[in-house]
């Protein structure tokens, strides 16, 4: 006879993938404000999706919190001959497509989304996000904006550049982080 815990378990893994990613941020001349980044991704067998992301900052004090603006790229393979347009699940209030989340220092760093895919058209098999905003403000107030990817508006710095938001909102550069363009990325599957 199997017991039901195990039963119970066995049938939870056969319902729900687990994809986990992990980032570590280095911000020159601001070694205190290092942050540890995780993303979880659970795939469910219903075709939705739980996110989840926390950071985990070296001094959690100096920071209020965190806000990342992740983007989906529209093709599955921007080289491949694919003409389709990726839809990709809908997050709760925020639809498919872009998607943003804060990390608040009241909720230990840690924010989960769910998202669900509504649209029976959509062939795509993978979706690849990017955090395309990555901002982290101050207890000070201060806010500092991290590039993660490119804005061709230039209303943002490209990586590995981060910059300070003055108290007139104009935004001055101050150095390099360790971060890449699009290098902060998460990719679900169907």
């Amino acid at each position: 006879m199997i017991p039901k815990l195990f039963t119970i378990l066995i049938f939870f893994s056969f319902c729900s993938t687990t994809n986990s990613f992990s980032y570590e941020i280095a911000i020159e001349e601001e070694a205190n404000l290092d942050t540890k980044l995780i993303f979880n991704i659970r795939n469910n067998i219903d075709n939705s999706y739980s996110l989840e992301v926390q950071a985990f900052p070296k001094n959690p004090k100096k920071i209020n919190n965190y806000r990342l603006v992740f983007d989906m790229t529209f093709r599955e393979d921007y080289e491949s001959d694919f003409n389709d347009v990726c839809i990709g699940p809908a997050w709760e209030s925020n639809g498919p497509g872009e998607v943003e989340i804060v990390l608040n220092k009241s909720e230990n760093f840690r924010k989960s989304l769910n998202g669900i895919i509504t649209d029976s058209q959509d062939r795509c098999q993978n979706y690849f996000y990017y955090v395309r905003y990555f901002d982290v403000e101050l207890v000070n107030n201060k806010k500092l904006v991290i590039g993660s990817a490119t804005d061709y508006s230039e209303n943002y710095p490209d990586a590995p550049k981060y910059w300070l938001l003055n108290q007139n909102k104009e935004i001055e550069k101050i150095g390099n982080t360790n971060i890449k363009k699009y290098s902060l990325n998460f990719e679900l599957r169907k």
